[in-house]
């Protein structure tokens, strides 16, 4: 798995399959563990005791199945596409859409042969991409539709650059005039308070956080969106994933924490 960034997608999978296995998981993904190779167990090793990152990353995907179900339940054949999917299986565990997955090619391979996008019960596509050389543009370009569109770009923003940010940005709105971007967000006072120890980590797999940013959000409002909802992970957390913080606490006195780490909505155009 060439890019490094990619090799954070193993740490995520760990999670949901470790999620799946508890008593009363969260997301409950049940495909999980059929990825979990040798390279995958021996990431999930690194990172298994970080519980509160756990939580956090167990709860974030949560909360993106529900609001996304939620938009299917309007609209079932709505098209749905996920940037950076690493080992999403939204498409088998949720009702309705027509799902398009983009992501590397050992990656894309690698779900292929454990879990063929033919047997899942939505329609699924699956494309391969080297990100850093092929235009994501040419890419979408055979989906582009003036459809509604739902777009999740989940643990991918906080390792890409403000330019990056931007250009993807603006080939979603040249490809779906009409959408709705799922994805989290990180403040940089959250990451300098409760992040570090875990970023140590990710920096050992070749992947780093960039260019974090106070007000994250900023981009999306300045670039012709509008927030539909902001949703705090760890406060989700504290109340469904036995976050070590009691949820009273993150609600009413913990405000970089709650705050700082969200699931945001936003909808295109303002």
């Amino acid at each position: 798995m060439a890019n490094p960034i990619s090799r954070t997608a193993y740490y995520t999978l760990g999670v949901r399959a470790w999620d799946a296995a508890l008593p009363k998981p969260v997301c409950g993904d049940s495909y999980a563990s059929l990825f979990m190779n040798d390279d995958a167990q021996t990431i999930w090793r690194e990172f298994k005791d970080e519980s509160r990152a756990n939580a956090s990353n167990s709860s974030r995907h949560a909360i993106i199945d529900s609001q996304l179900q939620d938009a299917l339940d309007l609209n079932p054949a709505s098209l749905v596409l996920i940037i950076g999917a690493g080992f999403d299986t939204r498409a088998f565990r949720l009702k309705g859409g027509n799902w398009v997955e983009v992501d590397e090619s050992p990656i894309i391979d690698l779900k292929e042969s454990k879990l063929p996008a033919s047997s899942a019960p939505n329609q699924l596509t699956r494309l391969s991409i080297d990100f850093d050389n092929e235009s994501l543009l040419q890419k979408l370009s055979p989906y582009a539709t003036e459809e509604n569109t739902h777009v999740v770009i989940e643990g991918v923003l906080m390792y890409i650059n403000q330019e990056r940010r931007l250009s993807l940005l603006k080939t979603l709105q040249k490809t779906f005039p009409r959408h709705n971007i799922y994805c989290d967000l990180m403040r940089e006072s959250f990451f300098e308070r409760y992040s570090k120890k875990l970023h140590e980590k990710i920096v050992g797999l070749g992947a780093s956080f960039t260019d974090l940013k106070e007000q994250p959000e900023n981009l999306f409002l300045e670039n012709g969106y509008s927030v539909s909802s902001c949703t705090s992970v760890p406060l989700f957390a504290a109340r469904h994933a036995n976050l070590d913080v009691p949820a009273f606490m993150v609600q009413f006195f913990l405000k970089t924490l709650r705050n700082g780490y969200c699931i945001w909505r936003f909808r295109f155009p303002s």
